[in-house]
């Protein structure tokens, strides 16, 4: 009879969030998992899925999908480029005495490469999964869906789509809004399809615009990225998250009709709010993707075990992460 109550509000709990998911912004992943679910999208990331993507290990090549973390490299919360290490000691003792050397590291959490984590975005009051932004984001951090939850959850199939080698450019153009057509046309050619669980990797050359031209074309002229198809396409594969080579992962600056879609007209990140809050999907700014683009150009395969950790830093809005690809 308790188990019985106990199920009986769970159900309660899950049907009052798919209807609050209705009147907060459309259809959503609220309640999918459950009501105490903060993994989102990382739900569909099972031990079949981890499995299969170790399995496609073949050579034992390992690509770094990480930008260095150092002053002078792209971030994602300061033009200037925000990343401070010290030396807090060099070790330089004198005489031929045992020493050591230690150094400090100041970043953003959403800084170098990194996950935007579940309590990033919200709106109308709520987070992923109907939570209380107002009651759980705090100068302590997010009480609920803090990245912590996740830092077991990326390992599994990774796929890169390489839109601007499909292109035929070095980079996309800064208004070029990544469709849904622009990625199965790629993977067409690629010769790779989707599986549920997939960690999807949008390649669009924009880093070669900051090696290139510098960071003032880098920020100032917008970039290119995915639209609010691709969005609503990563939900019907059920990808578990998305990783792009730009600063913000979405068009910049938005289509006008997607800020309209999420009933938040005035929002400039109409694809954060659907995919991060809505659908409970992480998304990755700033990966490094040229040498595993090149890789799987020379080799024709474009899937491989992706191990991308967020660090476990507890009720954290994000994390620096240093994804790998393994072939």
């Amino acid at each position: 009879m308790t188990m019985w109550k106990l199920d009986s509000r769970k159900l309660v709990a899950t049907t009052f969030l798919c209807w609050m998911s209705l009147a907060f912004g459309g259809e959503t992943n609220w309640g999918k998992w459950g009501p105490d679910d903060q993994i989102g999208t990382l739900n569909y990331i099972t031990p079949e899925t981890i499995r299969h993507a170790l399995s496609l290990v073949r050579k034992g090549e390992v690509y770094h999908l990480a930008l260095p973390v150092e002053p002078g490299q792209p971030t994602g919360t300061a033009r200037d480029g925000r990343i401070y290490r010290y030396m807090i000691s060099t070790g330089q003792a004198s005489g031929d005495a045992p020493g050591f050397a230690t150094d400090q590291l100041f970043t953003p959490v959403h800084g170098p490469t990194h996950w935007d984590g579940l309590a990033h975005i919200y709106g109308e009051g709520k987070m992923y999964n109907g939570f209380d932004a107002r009651m759980e984001i705090t100068s302590r951090g997010a009480s609920k869906n803090g990245v912590h939850h996740t830092s077991t959850k990326v390992v599994t199939r990774g796929v890169l789509v390489d839109i601007a080698r499909y292109k035929g450019v070095k980079y996309l153009a800064g208004d070029h809004i990544v469709t849904p057509q622009d990625i199965e046309g790629a993977a067409l050619k690629q010769g790779v399809s989707f599986r549920q669980g997939d960690v999807v990797l949008i390649r669009t050359g924009w880093m070669d615009v900051w090696r290139e031209k510098g960071k003032d074309a880098f920020w100032r002229s917008g970039s290119p990225g995915i639209g609010w198809g691709v969005s609503q396409w990563l939900k019907e594969i059920k990808a578990a998250a998305v990783g792009v080579d730009t600063l913000n992962v979405e068009i910049m600056p938005c289509e006008p009709e997607a800020a309209q879609k999420i009933g938040q007209p005035q929002w400039g990140m109409p694809i954060h709010y659907e995919l991060i809050r809505n659908q409970g999907m992480m998304s990755g700014d700033l990966f490094y993707l040229d040498e595993i683009a090149a890789a799987c150009a020379k080799d024709g395969v474009y899937e491989f075990l992706f191990v991308g950790q967020p660090l476990n830093i507890i009720n954290a809005t994000g994390s620096p992460v240093s994804p790998l690809a393994i072939k």
